[in-house]
């Protein structure tokens, strides 16, 4: 009885896997194609048992909700699902997708073709038949996929634990409600959250870039969001690029999830993977899967992915400030000059075209304690770079004893001092005298300026644009049932075992590589001590140091090399521009150029981001794998939850590590766009007489930001191996030894491991009766073991059990 049992479950899982030959639209109360067809191994909803003793026409009988597609479920032969009843003011649905009203007229089709299609077999009508005799014991109501209006029926006495809390009252809303709740849980709601979120980020640049061309009656060039006090400026600035990073990393964040939906396979892709004897990824970012998953959702991916790692970079370029500065004059004088000795101010000696008013002006503040005195050496520093911000005029006292004037030279506003200077960093006047010290005139307070690119901006919300499409494209596709999660990849392999992986419950990744996948020889495990950093392949941490050293490396070289130039104060304000740290480039080029030329830095780290949420993912995959082998768990699945399985928005990456993931980027990301910036500087001449202002483009950096940046990626990446060092939770073994354990996943995710651990049930011993509460464990909380134990020299067997199972032993070999 036990083998008839058996080959009958077996044929009917074979017969599911079928490819159907009907197709059609006829009438509504007729066979459904869709009932009876499945075109590739897809997993039919789970089994709920419902148990009862023989029938007895005296029981009372109540309302019980079944589906309105006239494939019964329950246990009957092909003429007990000919019923269908509705409910008067149940409402018709006009609006059915195409394969929901694909059916099959019996008058058309004989009997024996339906029950095959439906996976009958004569053993199954026969005891069907004996069940409808005696009674039905044990029936196996399978609810069909899709979302079909529910009706009251007046059935026996028959209970079941599938909705029984549904108020039959509302069962004609329970389609809509079926159908919202499965599109706003699981995977499906986690891309609906970052949708979301990714389109009011979108709407907020919209919003802004029609106030600039409302503003400035043009999309392209800058336009002034605030003019005033730099103090005030510097604060607008850092306020909008930390509201900008928090946009970017969330765009970055709502990518990945999509990339990682995207890059799952489907179990057709897995099984055809299989056979090929290739494995893929399961429940991690995966760039590896793209040559076995569609193009198309390939494609998408890709545009995911690179629309927001390009959108990172072209958000920190729309914002940068301007520094609005009055360009200082130079002048040599000779120590009488302070005393109001005579001076000529004859071209040959006013090269700077200074009136004698602006020369009095000075000599009266000369001889007065207001001037800054400097030495020669700091003079040189002071006064030698591209812009200064804090004087106005200085005044080089020099050793020369001129009688003749008192003034020796005036050069044109802003001459670096650098031209002046000797070998031996002495400043040499034109006439051959040597600088003693000098005298410079603090300047006005200046003036700031916060301006925004509106052709950068632009770019920024078409990126932005592409970046919701491609997010919200994949819920287009509504039978992609892709295995997001362990979850998903455990409930598939337990509902359809894969034979590829039969008899090899102990295999690892390094047997797959080394090509003893197919063998079925039997292994013995051998228990260590497991540490997350083993479950990374070696290429995934050489990946990891590179992109963290592509961020880290320079902004230590940075601190190192710029720190020292900054005498008086080490630690520069974030995102202003100083004299010291500012550098022309080779060629002039724009403002928008270097506004991107300065966020590029910005692409390494969206790279580093996504390496690092996948190298975490792996810690957190092998973790959540190896809980199954303690206590009984249930399946956390990414869609379509029943029994005891349960779904959650995040994959595999717990969410209070994925918060606290974009909480640091977001830093980081901010800390880089204030660490290396454009720095625009307008220089206006001391006399509106003279040439027009001089705009100035450079790059600037910020050693306080910089220093920031460094300490933020060194506590991050001391961070991710201290969370390397953490040990994996260990399983008694059979002689007491609580040491290791058979589920951890060395060397990454593997589809061909996981399903070699997922082969108990549909394997059954020589004359051993499968249970009926084994049969659908994948609904309850199930555990990992030893499920048959071996004896002579037949091996053990370990599997998923939901009646709890036994411990590995070391010192037995399992199949």
């Amino acid at each position: 009885m036990g083998r008839i049992r058996s080959d009958t479950y077996t044929s009917v899982v074979e017969s599911s896997r079928r490819p159907s030959i009907w197709a059609g639209s006829l009438r509504r109360d007729h066979i459904r194609l869709d009932d009876l067809q499945s075109d590739m191994i897809q997993e039919d909803q789970p089994y709920t048992p419902s148990k009862s003793g023989p029938s007895n026409a005296s029981r009372p009988s109540f309302a019980w909700p079944f589906h309105g597609r006239n494939a019964s479920e329950v246990p009957s032969t092909s003429r007990s699902s000919r019923f269908t009843l509705r409910t008067w003011g149940q409402p018709r649905s006009f609006f059915r997708p195409h394969s929901d009203t694909a059916s099959i007229d019996r008058s058309i089709v004989p009997d024996y073709v339906v029950n095959f299609l439906r996976g009958e077999t004569p053993e199954t009508l026969a005891r069907k038949k004996q069940q409808r005799k005696w009674g039905e014991h044990g029936v196996e109501i399978t609810p069909r996929r899709g979302t079909f209006a529910s009706h009251p029926i007046e059935y026996g006495h028959y209970s079941s634990n599938l909705d029984v809390d549904r108020d039959l009252n509302t069962s004609g809303n329970w389609s809509q409600q079926s159908t919202l709740r499965r599109h706003i849980t699981g995977w499906r709601g986690g891309v609906i959250f970052n949708t979301l979120i990714s389109f009011i980020i979108l709407l907020v640049g919209i919003i802004c870039l029609i106030l600039v061309i409302t503003k400035s009656k043009l999309i392209s060039g800058e336009s002034s969001i605030f003019s005033g006090d730099c103090t005030k400026a510097e604060h607008i600035n850092v306020g909008i690029h930390i509201a900008i990073n928090i946009f970017c990393v969330a765009i970055l964040s709502g990518a990945n999830y999509v990339f990682q939906v995207l890059s799952s396979p489907t179990r057709r892709e897995v099984t055809t993977a299989h056979e090929n004897k290739n494995w893929l990824d399961i429940g991690i970012p995966s760039l590896r899967n793209f040559t076995h998953i569609s193009g198309f959702r390939a494609s998408i991916a890709i545009i995911a992915l690179l629309s927001a790692v390009v959108t990172q970079v072209i958000y920190n370029a729309v914002i940068f400030t301007t520094q609005n500065i009055v360009n200082y004059d130079v002048l040599f004088v000779t120590q009488s000059f302070l005393d109001h000795a005579p001076f000529s101010n004859d071209m040959k000696f006013n090269e700077g075209g200074l009136s004698s008013i602006d020369i009095t002006r000075l000599q009266d503040a000369g001889s007065q304690p207001g001037l800054t005195d400097l030495d020669p050496t700091t003079c040189l520093h002071e006064f030698s770079d591209i812009f200064q911000p804090s004087f106005d005029a200085v005044l080089l006292i020099t050793d020369s004893t001129s009688t003749t004037s008192s003034l020796i030279h005036t050069s044109k506003p802003g001459t670096p001092l650098s031209t002046f200077a000797s070998n031996n960093n002495d400043i040499v006047a034109p006439d051959g005298s040597l600088v003693q010290h000098c005298l410079a005139r603090p300047s006005a307070p200046q003036t700031c300026s916060v301006n925004l690119s509106g052709s950068i901006l632009g770019v920024a919300v078409l990126l932005n644009l592409a970046s919701v499409i491609s997010m919200a494209i994949i819920l287009i596709k509504s039978t992609f049932e892709p295995l997001v999660t362990l979850g998903d990849s455990i409930r598939s392999f337990l509902r359809n075992p894969d034979p590829t992986t039969a008899n090899m419950c102990l295999l690892t990744k390094n047997d797959v590589k080394k090509g003893r996948w197919g063998s079925s020889e039997a292994q013995f495990f051998v228990p260590a001590n497991h540490f997350w950093a083993q479950t990374p392949t070696l290429p995934r941490w050489m990946l990891m140091a590179f992109a963290w050293l592509m961020i880290g490396a320079p902004a230590a070289v940075a601190v190192a090399f710029l720190v020292p130039k900054v005498i008086e104060d080490p630690f520069t304000p974030f995102g202003v521009a100083v004299p010291h740290l500012t550098y022309l480039l080779p060629s002039p080029v724009q403002t928008a150029q270097m506004a991107l030329f300065a966020a590029l830095p910005q692409l390494f780290l969206a790279m580093l981001y996504f390496v690092t949420n996948s190298h975490l993912t792996t810690y957190f995959l092998s973790h959540e794998f190896s809980l199954f082998a303690l206590h009984p768990r249930p399946l956390r699945v990414s869609s379509n939850p029943t029994g005891g399985q349960i779904t959650s928005l995040y994959l595999t990456l717990p969410r209070p590590v994925s918060w606290a993931l974009v909480g640091w980027f977001t830093a980081m990301g901010f800390a880089l766009s204030q660490a290396m910036f454009p720095g625009v500087v307008i220089l206006s001449s001391p006399r509106s007489s003279q040439s027009p202002p001089n705009k100035i483009v450079a790059i600037s950096f910020s050693t306080q930001a910089l220093i920031a940046l460094l300490g933020l990626l060194v506590i991050f990446i001391l961070a991710v191996l201290g969370l390397g060092l953490k040990r994996a939770p260990v399983a008694s073994l059979a002689s007491g030894e609580v040491k290791g354990n058979p589920l951890v996943l060395i060397g990454g995710s593997c589809s061909a491991v996981i399903s070699a651990k997922c082969h108990n049930h549909d394997i059954p011993a020589p004359g051993q009766i499968i249970r009926e509460e084994d049969r659908n464990i994948w609904l309850r909380p199930i555990v990992w073991g030893v499920v048959e134990e071996g004896a002579g020299m037949r091996p053990g067997r370990c599997g998923f059990s939901a009646n709890g199972t036994g411990c590995v032993d070391a010192g037995r070999n399992y199949a």
